[in-house]
């Protein structure tokens, strides 16, 4: 992640964590929109919530001061109010703790979720708008877990805990007040918790990375922009509880998670970026200079066959011969799709069972040369190293064996928008993902379902990738133009 990037995405979690707004939805469409790595989010979530919970303490400074005086004083009023701030991070406690991966795996870019999201915040504020008179209930136990239950409804990327809370806390009848100090103190509790968990499994393991993240710069800048406009939001929002004031925010949530809603649902097929760990020409020099497995002897080039020229039913869209990839750089002379001929008669009977459903193959990648595996794993960051082939035992692709295909209408002729975009490197690629709509886990399904019935098996982390249950081939290293050389020998 830039500096420039951290420093925005602080300020957004500094202004967001305390107007009912959502941070970690603003986060997930700010990522979104400046491309950067949806795997990262959690990491820099973290982070910047630490920042912001520094900032709830200096705001409430004197607060707290009395509550611990009271506390070691043991006078009942900071007891009984200490003990409800502890109840109600039991929700959110419970949650993080058995369903930590369940929660990471909403972080992911999805912006129709993040929009939804920002409708169910829209709703709770818009309930306060009947709300006008204050009261002088004090919160009691039973609010206390009430309120602690929305803050966990809060873990879902677009609904804003201080408006969740706040609004079920007014909802109940508490004074104003009393609501919006509640409401900022008790999520001192999980975020710390959250801290003190980490630190003792080792921090670095929320990135995956062996790097201490706290001595990344951009972390640095990110903690430093939302602890200062952390402090600026919060004394705002205590004045925008005081006077009512939580409608206006309704509406922005209702606006802001249309607009998401109907952007996701147009580029869910959008390509996605990674930052690479070293530079194309490095890349290039390394991948020249290292020595492939032991490659074919069998001839295997002779037995591919060109996808296009057996079949024009076929779309081709072959990323890597453009700078429409995840790495941003052309790999391929041209656009050509090479298949082994026993594949690609089983790939033509997958098409026509297809094509009965209404849909054609629109074909990704197919033969790759060893030497961008390489490249490929030597710039994919660590924890996305799932996503790519190892080049030590080779690849599927180097044998002609592996196919990535996606669906278009035969009708229209329009590609279908899936459950993720190909190349995407998030758990929305898992073939066993329960995100995105019904309509687009069918089609998925229905995809794999068709390509195993063929004697094709789905990569486990990527729904497009096939390999070829039969492959007798041997791993090839040769580019497109050189299969051309060959094969017309």
């Amino acid at each position: 992640m830039e500096w420039y990037e951290a420093l925005i995405l602080g300020i957004v979690q500094g202004l967001t964590e305390f107007l009912p707004i959502s941070s970690s939805g603003h986060l997930e469409i700010a990522s979104y929109l400046l491309k950067t790595n949806p795997s990262e989010n959690l990491v820099f979530t973290v982070v910047v919530h630490i920042a912001t919970a520094i900032s709830i303490i200096y705001v409430f400074r004197k607060d707290i001061s009395e509550i611990i005086k009271g506390l070691i004083q043991f006078k009942k009023e900071d007891i009984d109010f200490t003990l409800k701030i502890l109840i109600s991070s039991i929700p959110v406690g419970v949650i993080g703790v058995l369903f930590e991966k369940e929660v990471e795996s909403f972080f992911t870019g999805n912006i129709v979720l993040v929009g939804s999201m920002l409708l169910v915040t829209a709703a709770l504020l818009f309930f306060t708008y009947f709300k006008k008179d204050d009261s002088k209930k004090n919160i009691s136990y039973t609010d206390a877990i009430i309120i602690g239950l929305a803050q966990a409804l809060a873990i879902l990327p677009g609904i804003s805990r201080s408006g969740s809370t706040i609004s079920m806390a007014l909802l109940l009848n508490v004074n104003r007040e009393k609501a919006t100090k509640f409401s900022f103190l008790m999520v001192l509790v999980p975020i710390f918790g959250i801290l003190i968990l980490k630190s003792i499994k080792g921090f670095t393991e929320i990135s995956g990375s062996s790097n201490l993240i706290l001595f990344d710069s951009s972390y640095i800048v990110g903690f430093i922009s939302a602890l200062f406009s952390g402090v600026f939001a919060c004394k705002v929002m205590l004045k925008i509880v005081k006077e009512s004031k939580l409608i206006y925010f309704a509406a922005y949530c209702l606006l802001v998670g249309s607009i998401g809603i109907f952007f996701g649902s147009k580029n869910s097929n959008e390509t996605f970026y990674i930052t690479p760990i070293k530079e194309l020409g490095e890349l290039r020099e390394i991948s020249k200079n290292s020595n492939p497995p032991t490659l074919d002897s069998l001839d295997s080039h002779k037995k591919l066959i060109d996808l296009k020229k057996l079949d024009d039913e076929f779309q081709l869209d072959i990323r890597y011969a453009s700078t429409n990839n995840f790495m941003r750089s052309k790999f391929y002379e041209n656009e050509r799709a090479f298949f082994n001929s026993s594949a690609a008669e089983k790939l033509i009977d997958a098409k026509n069972e297809l094509k009965i459903l209404g849909y054609g193959i629109i074909i990704y990648d197919a033969y790759r040369p060893w030497f961008v595996t390489k490249m490929f794993w030597e710039g994919t960051p660590e924890n996305l190293k799932h996503f790519v082939a190892n080049p030590e035992n080779g690849s599927s692709h180097n044998k002609g064996c592996a196919i990535d295909i996606g669906l278009y209408d035969i009708t229209t002729g329009e590609s279908i928008v899936m459950i993720s975009g190909y190349d995407e490197f998030t758990e929305r690629a898992y073939p066993n993902y329960v995100g995105g709509s019904k309509k687009q886990r069918d089609i998925r399904d229905m995809l794999i379902r068709v390509m195993k019935k063929n004697d094709f098996t789905v990569y486990e982390y990527e729904w497009w990738h096939f390999n070829y249950n039969k492959c007798n081939s041997g791993i090839m290293d040769y580019s497109f133009s050189e299969l051309d050389s060959l094969n017309s020998v």
